[in-house]
């Protein structure tokens, strides 16, 4: 269809003047072409969804989104996918490589309601496992194409969301993500295109604007094109990595009153009270996380345990998850589905999960470096490598948990963890041992300092010893690379792209300060 050109208004905002496309000279919604439910009609026939998983290249994929529903996640996203290579006319054998890697229709696993036939929930999660409801995100700047890619997956799950917030460079480049919110009108032809042809529901996940008018405007427009459900990422474009600060939270609120259709707000969640914290602050139908979900895939567990177990060897006091029970559990699942896993996606997991006892057994980092999957063999063959990690790390930790110098927070505290509090409380405690499962807090970025010669020696030794495991492995990987970097960058874990086609995990980018928080925010955070 051809897309609307609006006229425009210059509106006064808290920030100075706007210029804001006019609502009404946008095309009516229309009518689809399918029968659908309506917006809030589809939410709660999907089960009314509060605890959300975000979509992360190379980060959400079918065994992480197994696990995360084990332990209390309602509703979750597919990795982000370039509808262009999804639906590439010009190289068949591209695609069909490209579509097995990215949402893998072939052994029938992912999007199906049940996976008990396949799987025994041997941990503490969920007795069915299953992987709807599932929205499937796609990036795109072509309607056309992304109907195409979209009619791909319309039968394996229970909406498409366009993805409008990726501020990576790549997305840049290749004109998507945040890199549309110029161009409302695209971005309204995007969605309605969805809207009119496809069976299932088209939703948005959008980031925000620095004032709050531009931003509800925006929102306003989504829902005009018919997105029925809307996630607001409460941190603008430019909010990233080092930068990236707090979501702000005031502006997911003005959208959720603004807008008359279900609304999710993401950022700013670390720790599971952030979720009730998040809930009341925004007053959104749904919680969003990314790097929180990450670094501890039980954050959003609808009851916290009341007393010790295997999976939580410290509760009530510390309901964190062990990282070598969880670890053990995920790839569990890896190697016991038939749809394959990428190794990169495996090391970067663990890489993360691990991250607080990698902190004390850095030598391990290399080991797991070095580990990789066997997509020639069969079962839990496939990830034997990555299996003796777990099971050194596992029986390292265990003597560290009967070492009285790890009974109470160290001095110096371990880099990047929860010591970095400015207001810890019973919900957000001071210190937790490196066995289990938490937020990472990033160190911030001094502006203006210059590292001295020695930092920059350190510096680059890390990475070349991080870097050493994969350059190993780097033909046996496919089209993808993992990079370990421990530069302050994304997470122990960064994806390489997929050739130059592919993106970086949007929620990706943490930063740290000991800041006095205002009311928007519980006193956890960092940001993420």
């Amino acid at each position: 269809m051809p897309e609307a050109v609006p006229t425009t208004t210059t509106v006064s905002t808290d920030v100075g003047p706007a210029i804001v496309p006019d609502l009404e000279s946008f095309p009516a919604t229309g009518t689809p072409i399918h029968k659908k439910l309506a917006s809030w009609d589809f939410y709660r026939a999907i089960g009314s969804p509060t605890r959300v998983v975000a979509p992360m290249v190379d980060q959400s994929e079918l065994p992480w989104r197994i696990i995360s529903r084990r332990y209390g996640s309602d509703l979750v996203y597919t990795p982000m996918i370039n509808a262009k290579l999804f639906a590439d006319e010009n190289s068949k054998k591209k695609k069909v490589k490209y579509q097995e890697v990215n949402f893998n229709k072939e052994h029938c696993e992912e999007g199906t309601s049940s996976l008990s036939h396949l799987l025994s929930s041997e941990g503490e999660g969920s007795s069915t496992d299953t992987d709807r409801p599932l929205f499937v995100q796609f990036c795109s700047n072509d309607p056309d194409t992304l109907l195409k890619a979209a009619q791909v997956v319309e039968d394996r799950c229970d909406a498409v969301d366009l993805n409008l917030g990726c501020p990576q460079h790549i997305a840049r480049r290749g004109h998507y993500g945040s890199y549309l919110m110029e161009d409302w009108a695209l971005i309204f032809s995007l969605i309605n295109t969805l809207h009119i042809n496809l069976k299932v529901p088209v939703t948005a996940k959008m980031r925000v604007y620095e004032s709050v008018e531009k931003t509800v405007a925006y929102a306003k427009v989504l829902e005009r094109a018919g997105a029925q459900i809307i996630t607001v990422h409460g941190r603008t474009r430019n909010m990233k990595g080092h930068h990236t600060g707090l979501a702000d939270w005031t502006k997911i609120k003005a959208v959720k009153h603004a807008v008359n259709v279900p609304v999710f707000a993401n950022g700013n969640v670390l720790y599971p009270q952030d979720y009730w914290d998040a809930m009341t602050g925004t007053g959104a139908d749904g919680i969003m996380s990314a790097e929180g979900n990450l670094y501890n895939p039980a954050i959003f567990m609808h009851s916290l345990p009341k007393e010790p177990s295997v999976m939580f060897p410290a509760a009530p006091e510390l309901p964190f998850p062990s990282i070598a029970n969880m670890a053990h559990e995920y790839l569990d699942i890896v190697g016991k589905l038939k749809t394959p896993t990428q190794s990169s996606a495996i090391k970067a997991h663990l890489f993360r999960l691990c991250r607080p006892a990698l902190e004390v057994h850095r030598d391990l980092r290399e080991v797991l470096g070095k580990s990789r999957f066997d997509d020639k063999a069969t079962g839990t063959h496939k990830i034997v490598t990555y299996r003796k990690f777990v099971e050194e790390l596992e029986r390292r930790l265990e003597q560290d948990m009967l070492e009285e110098k790890w009974q109470s927070q160290p001095n110096p505290p371990l880099p990047g963890s929860v010591s970095f509090l400015t207001q810890p409380d019973e919900n957000r405690p001071a210190y937790v041992p490196h066995w289990l499962a938490q937020p990472y807090f990033r160190p911030p970025l001094v502006e203006g300092a210059a590292l001295t010669e020695e930092e920059k020696k350190k510096r680059g030794e890390r990475v070349a010893e991080s870097k050493k495991g994969t350059a190993q492995g780097k033909k046996n990987e496919g089209d993808m690379l993992v990079v370990i970097e421990d530069v302050q960058t994304e997470g122990e874990a960064k994806v390489a792209r997929q050739r130059s086609d592919s993106a970086e995990p949007e929620q990706q980018g943490m930063e740290t300060k000991k800041v006095k928080l205002n009311d928007q925010a519980p006193p956890s955070f960092a940001a993420v």
